[in-house]
């Protein structure tokens, strides 16, 4: 739900109301939020970005294959990013199954990422994190959902 609201000086702000019911139908969780320039987004529309861009990934993956839909670091990313954001851990077999590859793949990326920082992952913990650097990259990405494209230089 989206709602203007006035400030003292008179000024205006639309603010947006998200409302999340998760599996349990006990629980709600509720978000007031606006954007105001150069604000960092909150958290609520970046977990709204990520399932945004797993659902597009579903939906291309119905309607063009799932051999014309890989794209196993984003799908992986964002699996680990929605489950930091709901609370939940996932280990190498969720994200396997979320990213739709087997999970000899998975490790392998799971190697690479930890490489390059993004990630942390101990076969003994089978929780896999995103690190502080991967956090802001992936918040980063997920940013750019909500800025206005760049004209395309000719």
């Amino acid at each position: 739900m989206q709602k203007r609201y006035l400030r003292p000086d008179g000024s205006s702000v639309v603010a947006n109301l998200l409302v999340t019911r998760f599996a349990n139908p006990d629980r709600l969780i509720s978000t007031l939020f606006w954007q105001e320039s150069g604000r960092p987004l909150p958290p609520a529309r970046l977990w709204e970005a990520a399932l945004r861009m797993r659902q597009v990934h579903a939906t291309r993956a119905m309607l063009f294959g799932a051999d014309l839909s890989t794209d196993p670091i984003g799908s992986l990313l964002i699996s680990i990013y929605l489950a930091e954001a709901e609370g939940r851990n996932i280990g190498l077999a969720d994200a396997a199954a979320h990213a739709n590859i087997p999970t000899s793949v998975t490790e392998r990326w799971i190697r690479v990422m930890q490489q390059r920082g993004v990630i942390e992952y101990q076969k003994t913990t089978i929780d896999i994190r995103l690190t502080s650097a991967g956090m802001n990259n992936i918040e980063s990405v997920l940013s750019s959902f909500y800025e206005p494209p760049n004209a395309v230089q000719i």
